[in-house]
């Protein structure tokens, strides 16, 4: 049984991917690494923001930081959110089954 730090540790990780904008990240990054700036045009959200939101997945040991000369690149650290987000994908396509076609495919 895991205790009580490990699961606050689980949740932490949990709330950091509870939004959309920072599991678009996550999937733009998934393609290989991308600076502030082209992640924010193919998201078409601010650099503030999506700064922001890379420090809080970097917080969380899901992306990782390079710089190379006054440009920063970031990257996946591992990919242990996919397999987790196809699971989700599954369980709500099983659910519109019956309430019409969507598609949840990652």
């Amino acid at each position: 049984m895991l205790g009580s730090e490990a699961l606050e540790e689980i949740a932490g990780v949990f709330r950091v991917m509870a939004d959309p904008v920072r599991l678009a990240l996550l999937q733009e990054l998934k393609g290989g690494e991308n600076t502030v700036g082209e992640l924010s045009d193919t998201l078409q959200t601010g650099q503030p923001s999506v700064s922001k939101y890379l420090g809080i997945l970097a917080g969380a040991n899901l992306v990782e930081r390079r710089k190379e000369g006054v440009k920063v690149f970031y990257s996946l650290k591992g990919e242990i959110v996919f397999p987790l987000c196809r699971l989700v994908c599954e369980k709500l396509s099983e659910d519109q089954q019956n309430r019409g076609m969507v598609d949840f495919s990652i």
